[in-house]
């Protein structure tokens, strides 16, 4: 029987995998609910400033994930 999910075997996978999840969940309605406020910092509303950090922390962890890779790619 084929399984279609891949689990993380490492425990680098695994980090790697809750960053993301983390980072999911700083994106849905709760979380963004607490920043959807009418203030501003450094001339953007609350919200902006918070989508950018998402953005940001996503290509941040994505690029820590390469790194990850290409170094246990380089172990084998």
């Amino acid at each position: 029987m084929k399984h279609y999910i891949v689990r993380p075997t490492t425990g680098r996978g695994w980090g790697l995998t809750l960053a993301f999840i983390v980072l999911i969940a700083a994106g849905v309605w709760p979380v963004i609910g607490w920043f959807n406020r009418a203030w501003v910092v450094l001339g953007l509303p609350l919200i902006a400033v918070w989508a950018y950090v998402i953005v940001f922390a996503c290509c941040g962890v994505m690029a820590i994930g390469n790194r990850l890779v290409e170094r246990s790619c380089d172990d084998e």
